[in-house]
C-alpha cells in the first residue's frame, strides 16, 4: 500500500506506514519523532534534529513551528529566498516521502495528513497545497483528534462515549466522540490553534532567563538556544519536582563567558501555565455541552498528543470533571496510527470502522443587517457540528432591480451579529447574464469529507446556475515556481565543515582554534551516525559561543 499517514505537526512531525506486518513508525535520523524545522543553505535544505541543530547558529537561514503560519500571507526569507508557509511546510512532507521510500525501499505515491480540528479553510488549503508540491497525492485531510480516536477506537467492540484531548505544540483540539458498532462519530469539536507546547516553553524561557541574571540583549540566537533548554527543561518537568540546570559557556559578555546555573521547580513551571491549562478545561466542558451529552455519560478522557503528558492536566481535568485521564498508548505516534488506518479503510484494507466526522465551525456569508442599515451581519449557511460531507442551501435577495453582480463574502465563525469577530475566509463573485426585477440566488455551501468547501450560485427566477470560482485568500495569493527544484539534503557534513572554517578564519583566540580544529578532525574521521550527531552538537556548541564572542568584540 503506497499510502503514508502524516501527522504534520507543529513542533515535531510522525509518519506511519501500513505493512503486511503491521503498522510501521518511519525513523528519521534514529528517532520517530521528525522535528517540523526547515534550515535552507546554499546546496538545498536540511529538515529535521539537524536543521534544529542549525538554527543555533543559522537563525536567520531556519525555520521553526512554520504550522502556526499555515494560511496566512506571510513570507519567510531563507537563505536570501522568500517562501510561503506552505512550500516550507512542502520540505517537510518531502522530507518524510523520501525517508520512507528509502526505509520500505518502494516509492509511495499517496497520503493521509492531519491538521488541527479547528483549521479554517485557508489553513486547510495551504496545507493540501503544501503535500501537493512535496510530490505526494492526498487523499484525505482528517481532524487531528479524529485521527486519535481512530487509533483509539478502531475495532472496539465496546459502545463507548468519550472526549479526545489533544495537546500538542502548536495548537489544541478537543471532541467527543461516540464509538457504537464500529462507528466512530464525531458529536462536537473545537480548539485554539494558538495554544501548545510552544507557548509553555515560551514561558519557560521568560522565567529562566529572568532567573539567570544576565545583562545582556536577548538576541534571537540566544532565544532560541533558550527555547531548545526550555524545551527539554518542561520534558523533565513532567517527571521530576525540580530541574538543576547547568549550562557552561551559555553566552558571553565583553568577551567573557556567561555560565547559566539555576533550578526550576515544577510548582513554578505549573504556575506559568496554569491559566493556559484551565483554558483547555473550559473548552473541554463547552465540547460536552455542545455534544448534547452531560458529563456523567462520558465515558473515559483521552489524552493525546505531546504536551498532554504535563501532570497537571490530567489534575485539572479530574478537578472539573471527575474522571481520571487516560493517557493514550503512544501520545506522539496515535495521530499519524489514526491517518495511516484511515488510509488503509479507504484502500479497502479490513479494518472494522467507519467515520462520521464534523465542521467544526460554521460557514457563512455576509449580508446586509436590514433594508435600512448598511451594516453587515453574518449568515450561517452551515452550522458548526454538522457532519461531513454536507450540503446546505440558503436563499438571498438583490438589493436592486435587475442586479447583475452578486459578491459574495465567505466567513468561518460563530458571531452572527458582529461580523469582524469571524474571519474571512474566500470570496466569490457571481454574475447573472439575464437579471431580473426582484432578484433572489440560492447559494449553496459544500463541504467534503476534507473540510474543503465549494460554492454554487443559482438565479431562482431563471434557474441559471451560476459557476462562480470560489478562491479561498491563499489560494488566490500564492505561486510555486521553484520550490520543487529545491532538493532534501540527508547528509550535511559539508556545512558543519563549511561553518567550522568560517569560524577558523575569524579573530578567535588560537587555543579555541586549535580545540575546533580538533573537533573538526575527529567529526570528518568518526565511524558511526552516533558519533557524528554528538561531536555535530559539540561543534554547533562551540560556534555558537564563539560568533558570539566575535560579536562582542573579542
Amino acid at each position: 500500500m503506497d499510502i503514508i499517514g502524516i501527522d504534520l505537526g507543529t513542533t515535531n512531525s510522525v509518519a506511519t506506514v501500513y505493512t503486511d506486518d503491521g503498522l510501521k513508525h518511519i525513523s528519521f535520523d534514529g528517532d520517530f519523532l521528525l522535528p517540523s524545522v526547515v534550515n535552507v543553505g546554499s546546496n538545498g535544505v536540511i529538515v529535521g534534529i539537524k536543521a534544529k541543530n542549525m538554527a543555533m547558529i543559522e537563525e536567520n537561514n531556519t525555520a521553526i513551528s512554520i504550522k502556526r503560519l499555515m494560511g496566512s500571507d506571510t513570507k519567510i526569507t531563507l537563505n536570501g529566498k522568500k517562501f510561503t508557509p506552505e512550500e516550507v511546510s512542502s520540505f517537510i512532507i518531502k522530507r518524510i516521502k523520501e525517508t520512507t521510500e528509502q526505509e520500505m525501499g518502494m516509492e509511495y505515491k499517496r497520503c493521509v495528513v492531519t491538521v488541527p480540528a479547528y483549521f479554517n479553510e485557508n489553513q486547510r488549503e495551504a496545507t493540501a497545497q503544501a503535500v501537493k508540491l512535496a510530490g505526494l497525492e492526498i487523499l484525505r485531510i482528517i481532524n487531528e483528534p479524529t485521527s486519535a480516536s481512530i487509533a483509539y477506537g478502531a475495532n472496539r467492540d465496546e459502545d463507548i462515549l468519550y472526549g479526545i484531548y489533544d495537546l500538542g505544540g502548536g495548537t489544541f483540539d478537543i471532541s467527543i466522540i461516540e464509538n457504537s458498532q464500529g462507528v466512530i462519530e464525531v458529536l462536537s469539536t473545537t480548539g485554539d490553534n494558538r495554544l501548545g507546547g510552544d507557548d509553555f516553553d515560551e514561558k519557560l524561557s521568560t522565567l529562566i532567563w529572568k532567573k539567570s541574571g544576565f545583562d545582556i540583549p536577548l538576541t534571537n540566537k540566544l532565544k532560541i538556544k533558550l527555547n531548545q533548554l526550555s524545551e527539554r527543561t518542561k520534558v523533565a518537568l513532567s517527571t521530576e519536582e525540580s530541574v538543576d540546570i547547568d549550562e557552561k559557556f551559555f553566552a558571553t559578555k565583553d568577551g567573557e563567558p556567561l555560565h547559566l546555573n539555576l533550578s526550576v521547580t515544577k510548582e513554578e513551571f505549573e504556575n506559568l501555565i496554569e491559566k493556559d491549562i484551565d483554558r483547555t478545561v473550559e473548552l473541554l466542558l463547552e465540547t460536552i455541552e455542545e455534544s448534547n451529552s452531560d458529563i456523567d455519560e462520558i465515558d473515559a478522557i483521552i489524552l493525546t498528543g505531546g504536551s498532554s503528558r504535563i501532570p497537571l492536566i490530567s489534575h485539572k481535568i479530574f478537578e472539573k470533571i471527575g474522571k481520571l485521564p487516560i493517557l493514550i498508548e503512544d501520545p506522539d505516534k496515535s495521530v499519524s496510527i489514526g491517518a495511516i488506518l484511515q488510509g488503509a479503510i479507504i484502500d479497502g484494507e479490513d479494518i472494522d470502522s467507519i467515520l462520521v466526522d464534523i465542521t467544526p465551525y460554521s460557514l457563512g456569508t455576509s449580508t446586509l443587517d436590514n433594508n435600512y442599515s448598511f451594516d453587515l451581519k453574518l449568515s450561517k449557511i452551515i452550522l458548526k457540528n454538522t457532519s461531513v460531507p454536507t450540503s446546505k442551501t440558503s436563499r438571498y435577495y438583490a438589493v436592486s432591480d435587475f442586479q447583475k453582480m452578486f459578491e459574495i463574502d465567505i466567513y468561518q465563525g460563530e458571531d452572527e451579529e458582529e461580523l469582524d469577530e469571524n474571519v474571512k475566509i474566500g470570496d466569490m463573485l457571481l454574475e447573472v447574464k439575464e437579471p431580473v426585477e426582484n432578484g433572489a440566488i440560492d447559494i449553496t455551501f459544500s463541504l467534503n469529507q476534507d473540510g474543503m468547501l465549494s460554492v454554487v450560485g443559482r438565479e431562482i427566477n431563471t434557474g441559471e446556475i451560476i459557476n462562480g470560482e470560489f478562491k479561498t485568500i491563499i489560494s488566490k495569493s500564492t505561486k510555486h515556481s521553484e520550490v520543487k527544484k529545491i532538493d532534501i539534503l540527508n547528509e550535511h557534513d559539508k556545512i558543519i565543515i563549511s561553518k567550522i572554517d568560517r569560524v577558523l578564519d575569524s579573530n578567535i583566540l588560537e587555543e579555541d582554534k586549535e580545540d575546533l580544529r580538533e573537533l573538526k578532525k575527529k567529526y570528518i574521521s568518526a565511524k558511526s551516525e552516533d558519533d557524528k550527531a554528538s561531536l555535530e552538537e559539540e561543534i554547533i556548541d562551540s560556534i555558537f559561543f564563539l560568533e558570539d564572542a566575535i560579536t562582542d568584540g573579542v
